[in-house]
This record gives structure tokens, C-alpha cells and sequence, in this order.
């Protein structure tokens, strides 16, 4: 963890408000790891084990992003970065996976950032970071409203 204090040193909150992030992946021990880079770094941070409690979460409180793992049981990310794409166009999304990522044939593939595992935790608030800071592209039904 002392490289995250390092390289990512805690957000000045003052006044302005601490971003959301939504980590949502299967295994415990990366959701723990991965949510205390992101404390560490400043962020406000919830936690899901699957994409069905990450919608319920993204239902009940606003995210400023989702970072998520593809490969869970249940939904997969790629599943639930669309549907968080279509509900809530302005969150942005960061998936993360060892394997072949599946994003060449979706069309919500540039809201998507990704990033590939293995990786430290200060990448991945980097990866988040940098997604935060990038402007929103369009995504396929952006101009019609969330649920239809």
C-alpha cells in the first residue's frame, strides 16, 4: 500500500465533494484490496460481489464510476457496464480482466475503459482517474431516456 500514498496522494476535499466509485468483482480479497487504494486515494467507496448488487447499489446512490471485473458469475461486467451505460450515461466505467476482454464487438465500447490484470492497486485508481477526467463519448441511445 505505500505505493499508492506515494504516487497517489490523498484528494484535497475541502470543499469539493470526494468522487464514488462502485468496485464490483467476485472476490473478496480484490474488492478489499482494491477499495482501500481507493480510501487511501481519496475516493468515496461501495462495494459489490456481483452485477445484480451493483445495480441495486447504482439504483439507491449515485457513482461517479464503476470499476469492474468481467468474469463473475451471475452477470458478467460486460452486462452490467452496459446496463450502467443505458441508466446512467454519466458514470463512467473501467472493467479489468486477466482474459480476452469481449469489447471489440460491443457498442458501449468507448465509455469503456480497461484495464488489464495483473496491476497494482495505484493503476487502477489511475485507470479510474483517468476515465474521470476524459469527456463522456456518446454511447449507442444516449439522445433517449434511461429505461426505455
Amino acid at each position: 500500500m505505500c505505493d499508492i500514498i506515494q504516487k497517489f496522494p490523498r484528494v484535497s476535499v475541502g470543499r469539493a465533494r470526494m468522487p464514488r466509485i462502485l468496485i464490483v468483482d467476485d472476490e473478496g480479497s480484490i474488492r478489499n484490496l482494491l477499495a482501500a487504494a481507493f480510501e487511501m486515494a481519496g475516493f468515496e467507496v461501495r462495494t459489490a460481489p456481483d452485477g445484480p448488487e451493483a445495480m441495486e447499489l447504482c439504483a439507491a446512490e449515485p457513482f461517479d464510476a464503476v470499476l469492474s471485473d468481467v468474469i463473475m458469475p451471475r452477470m458478467n461486467g460486460h452486462d452490467l457496464a452496459r446496463w450502467v451505460a443505458v441508466h446512467y450515461p454519466r458514470t463512467r466505467l473501467v472493467l479489468m480482466s486477466g482474459f480476452d476482454t469481449g469489447c471489440e464487438v460491443c457498442a458501449y465500447a468507448p465509455r469503456c475503459q480497461f484495464l488489464t490484470k495483473p496491476f497494482k492497486p495505484f493503476e487502477a485508481v489511475s485507470a479510474v482517474r483517468d476515465a474521470l477526467a476524459a469527456p463522456l463519448p456518446s454511447s449507442p441511445g444516449a439522445d433517449s431516456p434511461a429505461g426505455s
